[in-house]
């Protein structure tokens, strides 16, 4: 496994527990859906890594979801599909005044749960 999917499978992990610690609280709703998103973007990328992406290939929102268009396993699981709610509920959470749900955090979760099945390292 090369270092830099090393690297980011220990970011998911601690995003994912970010958003643990913060459901504990039973606060920071907003955080709560950045953090999940957060940690499906960092399985993305060392996916991606894994599959031979140069790192220097995946510095962006947008290069992640074109690579996940590109890349055969990914295409064929619809991937970005999932990825791609999660993207837009953390933009939600981060720059709008909607007021973040329980049920939307659990269908975040729903859909992270989804990505980490898909994009299996």
């Amino acid at each position: 496994m090369d270092k830099y999917t090393e690297v980011y499978l220990e970011k998911a992990a601690e995003n994912y527990n970010l958003f643990v610690e913060l459901k504990k609280l039973n606060k920071f709703e907003a955080w709560q859906i950045t953090a999940i998103f957060y940690s499906a973007l960092c399985l993305a990328k060392a996916y991606l890594y894994n599959k031979g992406v140069k790192e220097n290939s995946i510095n962006s929102h947008e290069s992640i979801k074109n690579w996940l268009t590109l890349e055969s396993e990914a295409k064929r699981n619809n991937v970005l599909f999932y990825y791609e709610k999660l993207y837009f509920d953390s933009r939600d959470a981060r720059y709008s005044i909607k007021k973040i749900s329980k049920a939307r955090i659990q269908k975040a979760l729903e859909n992270y749960e989804k990505v980490k099945l898909l994009l299996k390292i």
